[in-house]
């Protein structure tokens, strides 16, 4: 099978869309089943895919032409199917075209805090992939809650949508032990609304003055407001000397941030598939989680779960792993099983298993 993945983008990739990459793409080019694969991205994020694959490129500003030579590249490539992974709609000719649809910010929060210019643009975006995916041979949907959502929201056919999960790195060495781990709380994703971080905020003061949050992460353009109320909200709780708002983390920092941390946090309002949790989770870390979709379909047994906006019950959680050493070690072995069932060998079985779909 001759596969074209094309990137529709302006030219931005979020870490785990560039991780998915990374990742995916050679263990596509290197499968048997795949006789050719030629993944197309804007110039700007040409060195996120491994060299030895076979990269095209085009200008940015090709975005706003409706992608006229991008779409007469692709086609003159001659694939079998082509593979758009961030749910958008563009023809390509009589190929058969597979969507993913991996953000439900803007399916399901599109204004929950954000500014009202970021909150249309959700909107929008909606709508984009909303008319991708009814126009799409098949989807992909990341999780069985985005797959739910499609199904019964959009009303696309059921036998038309698959369920593919990205995979998790296995984090390599032993976990260190909880007498060797700090008071240290971690968070990592962009910092924008949906993520909920006051949550964890919130519950600091319930929790001994010992305790310390470490968030990383950018602040997201136009979320800027958001990172400064966060910022008072800290102030107002005195609680200032006990976060750190610590930026974009590199690979070698994340990873240090997930051995060293005694929980890890996950507060988002609206995941479609939790790549950072799932981190966590081979690194072994004890997880405290929003009982949101999808969030239990991916941790499991691996994690304890509060109510969004359910501080005590938070800071109850966060509490029994700080303290209970036996329960902090149950949580870290759970994680490490857990970890174990994403591979990414399974994504990429999976995927190509929905791209001969689409060709049938």
């Amino acid at each position: 099978m001759r596969i074209a993945v094309v990137n529709l983008t302006s030219g931005g990739l979020s870490g785990g869309y560039r991780k998915y990459l990374s990742r995916l793409m050679p263990l596509l080019a290197n499968d048997p089943r795949v006789t050719a694969l030629s993944v197309f991205v804007p110039e700007a994020a040409a060195a996120e895919v491994d060299r030895g694959i076979d990269v095209r490129t085009w200008p940015r500003q090709h975005a706003g032409t409706r992608f006229t030579t991008l779409v007469r590249d692709v086609v003159a490539s001659a694939p079998d199917v082509v593979f758009v992974p961030t749910a958008r709609h563009t023809q390509f000719g009589n190929l058969p075209v597979v969507v993913m649809v991996r953000n439900m910010e803007p399916l399901t929060v599109p204004f929950d805090g954000n500014t009202w210019a970021e909150g249309l643009k959700n909107v929008a975006r909606a709508w984009e992939a909303r008319r991708a995916c009814r126009r799409a041979a098949r989807v992909i949907a990341v999780s069985g809650h985005v797959r739910d959502f499609i199904v019964s929201r959009w009303q696309i056919d059921r036998d038309r949508v698959g369920t593919v999960y990205h995979g998790v790195d296995e984090a390599g060495p032993a976990a260190v032990t909880h007498a060797a781990r700090p008071c240290t709380l971690f968070t990592a994703g962009s910092i924008r609304p949906a993520r909920g971080l006051e949550d964890v905020i919130r519950a600091l003061p319930l929790l001994d003055a010992d305790v310390r949050l470490l968030i990383a992460g950018q602040v997201d353009a136009r979320c800027a407001g958001y990172a400064e109320q966060l910022r008072r909200l800290c102030g107002d709780l005195g609680v200032v000397s006990r976060v750190t708002f610590a930026g974009q983390f590199g690979p070698s920092d994340m990873a240090e941030a997930f051995w060293r941390c005694a929980a890890f946090v996950m507060t988002s309002r609206a995941e479609a598939c939790p790549n950072t949790a799932l981190e966590a989770m081979s690194y072994g870390c004890a997880i405290v989680s929003v009982d949101r979709a999808p969030m239990p379909e991916f941790l499991g047994e691996a994690a304890l779960y509060y109510p969004v906006a359910e501080v005590r019950v938070l800071a109850e959680h966060l509490r029994a792993v700080l303290t209970n050493t036996a329960e902090h070690d149950r949580l870290a072995r759970a994680a490490r099983r857990r970890a174990a069932g994403f591979p990414w060998e399974a994504t990429r079985d999976r995927t190509i298993q929905e791209l001969e779909r689409a060709r049938s």
